[in-house]
């Protein structure tokens, strides 16, 4: 092993790429004044000496005094497992502390109760994290409904394989959605635990997919080349949401007779 691979090992164990250089060096040269470690390390003198006291302070390199000269020994190698001892009393010190005020930052993180609580995804498998994610918080919210509004022609081009999970949680769903296929829906409405109603698209040209259940609402797209889509969890926001479906649920009615 070179030198340079000593030093990088030395390193690891906690001591800076100078105070290596110069234990490495005091080691190679014996009890020696400051200049010629400084000479075996290629450092300067004045730095050396700096560090060589360091290295003293941590018991790594000891000092005699020979009529006017100081000299540098370095001490037995073994003594580097003292800076190994010292890190774990210092990393067991800092998973105290982190123990200790993890409940103060979990208390930060918490979102105030009149913000909406936002989150994005922008991929096929973040899309269908929303859909599972959301029915089981539908569920546990005890939500009566969910209420969505989509182009299902967009829909299935991205999801040709998709089965609500809603019907996994047991909630029955009422369905606003656009088709050039028509109203084909309503045939397996009893089966999917659903009251769907059908809008023209040429009249009603809605872009997405729209969910509401209980406090959260999902909003999808697939205008780009990846689906993206937002969940908002606002008790308001949904309540108002909900009121706008119910309005737009009515006015489906003349085009489902």
């Amino acid at each position: 092993m070179n030198d340079q691979e000593l030093i990088s090992h030395i390193e690891e164990l906690g001591l800076s790429n100078k105070e290596a250089r110069v234990y490495v060096a005091a080691l190679q040269v014996g009890p020696s004044p400051v200049q010629r470690i400084a000479d075996q390390s290629g450092i300067k003198r004045v730095t050396t000496y700096v560090i060589l006291e360091s290295l003293v302070g941590l018991g790594l390199v000891s000092q005699s005094v020979k009529g006017k000269k100081t000299y540098f020994i370095a001490e037995d190698p073994g003594n580097l497992k003292r800076l190994i001892e010292k890190r774990e009393h210092e990393l067991k010190e800092q998973k105290a502390n982190f123990t200790h005020i993890l409940p103060e930052l979990v208390g930060l993180k918490s979102v105030p109760k009149e913000m909406p609580n936002v989150k994005y995804y922008d991929s096929a498998d973040g899309i269908r994290t929303i859909q599972g994610s959301f029915m089981e918080n539908a569920k546990k919210a005890g939500a009566d409904y969910i209420y969505g509004f989509s182009n299902v022609d967009e829909f299935y081009t991205y999801f040709p394989d998709f089965f609500p999970d809603r019907l996994r949680v047991g909630i029955p769903s009422r369905f606003l959605y656009t088709s050039s296929k028509g109203a084909y829906l309503k045939e397996a409405d009893v089966e999917r635990n659903r009251e769907s109603r059908w809008l023209p698209l040429d009249k009603f040209p809605v872009s997405g997919d729209f969910l509401i259940a209980g406090d959260t609402i999902a909003m999808l797209s697939f205008g780009g080349s990846n689906p993206m889509g937002v969940t908002v969890a606002s008790k308001e926001i949904a309540q108002g949401l909900r009121a706008l479906f119910q309005v737009a649920w009515e006015a489906a009615e003349i085009y489902n007779k």
